[in-house]
């Protein structure tokens, strides 16, 4: 995982990054880069990022994880995974 994304940081595609992998229960952290370009400040494990408008991708890749652990099916209609709502008019 290391070697791939040491890869983008140095073609210049971001000046640094945090990645986190978790499988089998095993997380992998990797610290790669500085905070900007033109920066000598490396790139910190607790840096804080600025996400903006990424939440809906996030909250997608969230929900496909519900799908494939059978805890959120696709064909079941919206208004059953919030009964304890109140919605007018359904």
């Amino acid at each position: 995982m290391r070697e791939v994304l040491a890869g983008h940081v140095e073609q210049g595609a971001m000046p640094g990054l945090i990645a986190l992998a978790v499988r089998h229960g095993r997380a992998q952290v990797e610290v790669i880069g500085t905070k900007a370009f033109g920066d000598t400040e490396p790139m910190q494990r607790d840096a804080i990022f600025r996400i903006a408008s990424l939440t809906k991708p996030i909250a997608a890749a969230a929900a496909m994880v519900r799908v494939d652990d059978g805890i959120l099916r696709l064909v079941r209609p919206w208004t059953t995974c919030f009964l304890s709502w109140p919605i007018d008019g359904y």
